[in-house]
């Protein structure tokens, strides 16, 4: 995963919720913009699982794997598309 990627999706038009999969085969669900940011560094990536916006997980871009974006704009998912 680039940060030019991540960014792109981030800001870049009207916000679709997808996956971020480690290497290791975890999975980082995000469902909202404002619950995954990136630190100062460029380098990390937090998101916050929760409604109380409480960082969860904190993972290093570099071993973020891959992204899916499996729903569409109104958050249902879109049958047959698995990766973006």
């Amino acid at each position: 995963m680039t940060l030019e990627r991540l960014q792109r999706i981030l800001k870049g038009g009207p916000f679709r919720p997808f996956d971020l999969y480690t290497e290791d085969g975890e999975v980082l669900c995000v469902r909202a913009p404002g619950t995954v940011w990136l630190c100062p560094s460029k380098k990390v990536v937090m998101v916050a699982t929760s409604k109380l916006l409480q960082i969860e997980e904190i993972q290093e871009l570099q071993y973020i794997a891959r992204l899916s974006r499996l729903y569409g704009g109104n958050g249902n998912p879109k049958r047959g598309k698995s990766a973006a």
